[in-house]
């Protein structure tokens, strides 16, 4: 910063400002301002030039947007310049006020204002000139930032204690937001009344100043020199023992720090910790400033810095992100060529895609995951692997299809026999399941099927994906053949494993599910195949004979899905389960077969639940061996089989009592009594109306009313067909 002065009428003043200049020429400390170029004089002005400066004190501190961690910093900062003066410049500043103390463009306090500064005669005791009413005052120190030594009757020489009173009175003036704790007006006698009530005037601000460096301010104002403790003891008190502070501290220094191993300790682990508690304010005041300042041009320390920069990135307001672009291009840029940042950037890339939005940045790093998957270093394809799952949503799908899953089909060396690696690829796998279609489906499945480990978990995580793909969207499983070799024969495979029946009993349920769900989808796709078929073979008059025959699928995916509820816990996200609405109305649940390894979900439960309801084995359970297409029999082909199932209806459930236990026999003798009682109630008018003719067999009972009608429909035509043909 370059300054002109006019010198015109104003001698004193050119006198003063030479002789502050010429002091400043030869200090060199980073908390001592610092001169770019030397005074120059000419007719009209004079000029120096400065590093590049904000403002001082008086303008800084009134402002209400400083925050009090800075001012800490700051205050340390002051303490260590004025130690350097004192211990290695020899100096006493002698004026240390608001206005000597310049805050420069990133945020570092320095002093300045060396206009009375003197030079130490002989160790610690330095010249001192008496103020005096005869002077303006601005040709003198400030009255209200002078130790009463330097007012003393008779005083030639003071000590380094002088300066620590100053800085006593500044620090307070700080605290307080630019109130004074002494304000003279410069009247000596009015100056003499406020010192001698010091202890009072600390006690009005003590709660902007705080218990300990109120205590600490005590000492420091002491109108006793001996009192006083030397300048660099007060970076000791607890009122800086901050980790937040040291480490801003430190940042401020790193330009100091020679050593690499030193250097990058400190970015990766201090200022790591540190980051969380340092205001978002000085992150973008302070922290990216030094960044900008020692590291842009040191890429071996790129790495170090990703963490703090990261969270950064993580945390702060959206006004803030494009700030960051800058630090995260150079980031990328660089990834290629080191091997630990680029494994950082898989793990944590899921903050730029949700945070950052640049087209830049989104394309290096699809370059780095398939660069990292194609790499012989393992390390590298763990890290882009366990990355997936957190920006699979984020990913382009033509990325999907074309580069990635061709990418993971050339990982079995990666995967071989290595249960933790297949493990998390199917939890990457499962994430990017949401973003394929029926066109890609195949490719997915082929991935899948990379993990071919018999481990219980592994064979688990398949079932998970299972049901993520039909509860997502079950249209896509339209292939059956690949449903049934990349999904349905690991997962009944898989039942086999010891590990899982004796250790992992709702892994064990999961996979049953999921199973079942398969099935139920094979058995509709099969269905709808063959009414395909028939459809494109039928005629009126075939269509009129299928009728009879054709089977209404009882299936659950038949019914619709009416809710959805808590079920019991699972080691999945996912801990949901299904319930459908059966024929009669009744709240099927198939996803609760078992709660436990001592219950009972066998085809004897089962049989005892139709029973209990006063309904016959269903259609579902009736296959015939005479199908030429081996489709289950429909009721009415196996309509003579349910009447001989009723009428031995009392011996069954004696042979089911004895099966279950004593305990439910009673009730199974109940419901079939409360059955017998509805299908006499129900009987056909039919039987009374014609005698003579041959009863036909009773209604299946696993039909409601409607099926019931429909039956004594379809019934009564095939008979007036008969009797016609008769006649």
């Amino acid at each position: 910063m370059t300054q002109f002065l006019s010198v015109r009428g104003d001698f004193s003043k050119f006198l003063k400002f030479k002789y502050e200049t010429q002091q400043l020429m030869g200090l060199v400390h980073p908390r001592i301002l610092h001169m770019e170029h030397n005074l120059e004089e000419t007719k009209d002005y004079f000029s120096f030039a400065t590093e590049q400066i904000f403002g001082n004190l008086e303008s800084i501190v009134t402002d209400d947007s400083v925050d009090r961690l800075e001012i800490r910093l700051g205050v340390l900062q002051i303490i260590d310049g004025l130690s350097y003066l004192h211990n290695s410049a020899k100096m006493l500043h002698g004026n240390l006020t608001p206005d000597a103390i310049y805050v420069t463009a990133i945020k570092t306090w320095k002093i300045g204002g060396f206009s009375f500064s003197v030079n130490a005669k002989e160790p610690n005791c330095f010249p001192c000139y008496p103020w005096t009413k005869k002077l303006p005052p601005c040709l003198q120190p400030d009255l209200d930032f002078l130790a009463p030594e330097n007012l003393a009757q008779g005083q030639s020489t003071v000590t380094s204690a002088a300066d620590v009173f100053s800085l006593g009175v500044l620090i307070c003036w700080i605290y307080a937001g630019g109130k004074r704790l002494i304000d003279a007006k410069n009247n000596l006698e009015t100056y003499h009344i406020i010192v001698n009530q010091l202890d009072a005037a600390l006690q009005c601000i003590s709660n902007e100043l705080g218990p300990n460096l109120k205590d600490s301010l005590s000492k420091v104002l002491s109108l006793d020199v001996v009192q006083r403790p030397a300048v660099q003891l007060l970076t000791l008190i607890k009122h800086f023992d901050d980790p937040a502070l040291s480490a801003l501290r430190q940042l401020d220094d790193i330009s100091q720090m020679f050593d690499p191993s030193h250097k990058s300790h400190f970015l990766s682990h201090t200022l790591n910790q540190a980051i969380p508690n340092i205001p978002e304010s000085i992150w973008f005041n302070r922290v990216l400033p030094r960044f900008n300042e020692q590291l842009w041009e040191q890429p071996d320390l790129y790495y170090f810095i990703t963490k703090p920069l990261f969270h950064i990135l993580e945390h702060c307001e959206s006004h803030n992100i494009h700030k960051m672009k800058p630090w995260i291009r150079k980031l990328m840029e660089n990834a290629a060529h080191n091997k630990l940042l680029r494994a950082f950037i898989l793990e944590n890339m899921s903050a730029l895609f949700r945070r950052l939005s640049d087209e830049f940045v989104e394309d290096k790093c699809l370059d780095v995951i398939i660069l990292s998957l194609k790499s012989d270093d393992t390390s590298l394809q763990s890290s882009a692997v366990r990355g997936l799952p957190h920006v699979a949503e984020y990913l382009p799908i033509s990325f999907i299809t074309k580069k990635l899953l061709p990418t993971i089909m050339n990982l079995p060396p990666y995967l071989q026999d290595n249960v933790p690696r297949q493990l998390d690829l199917l939890a990457a796998l499962a994430a990017l399941s949401d973003r394929c279609d029926v066109a890609n489906v195949a490719l997915l499945f082929g991935c899948i099927s990379l993990c071919n480990s018999t481990h219980s978990v592994i064979v688990h995580a398949k079932s998970r994906i299972a049901q993520r793909l039909v509860m997502r969207d079950p249209n896509r499983l339209k292939d059956a053949q690949l449903m049934c070799v990349h999904l349905l024969n690991p997962l009944v495979t898989g039942l086999a494993c010891d590990d899982l029946s004796k250790f992992s009993c709702a892994h064990f349920d999961d996979i049953m599910s999921s199973v079942r769900i398969l099935l139920e989808i094979l058995e509709q796709r099969r269905y709808e195949m063959e009414d395909r078929q028939e459809h494109k073979q039928s005629n009126h008059h075939l269509g009129l004979n299928r009728l009879g025959n054709r089977r209404v699928s009882m299936s659950s995916t038949n019914l619709p899905r009416v809710m959805i509820s808590a079920a019991r816990p699972s080691f999945s996200s996912d801990s949901r389960k299904m319930s459908f609405l059966s024929a009669d109305g009744r709240l099927e649940d198939r996803g609760s077969r078992r709660e436990s390894r001592d219950s009972r979900g066998s085809l004897e439960s089962d049989m005892s639940i139709r029973i209990g309801n006063g309904s016959d084995i269903s259609d579902d359970s009736c296959f015939s061996s005479h199908s030429a297409k081996g489709r289950r029999q429909s009721w009415l082909d196996n309509y003579g089989h349910s009447v001989s199932l009723e009428q031995n209806t009392n011996g069954f459930l004696e042979t089911t009592s004895r099966n279950l236990g004593d305990r439910n026999s009673m009730n199974f003798k109940q419901r079939n009594a409360r059955a017998s009682e509805r299908r006499a109630r129900t009987r056909s008018p039919n039987a009374e109306l014609e005698p003579h003719r041959e009863h036909p067999p009773a209604r299946p009972n696993s039909f409601s009313n409607l099926g019931h009608n429909i039956v004594l429909t379809y019934r009564n035509l095939m008979y007036n067909n008969k009797d016609h043909t008769y006649s």
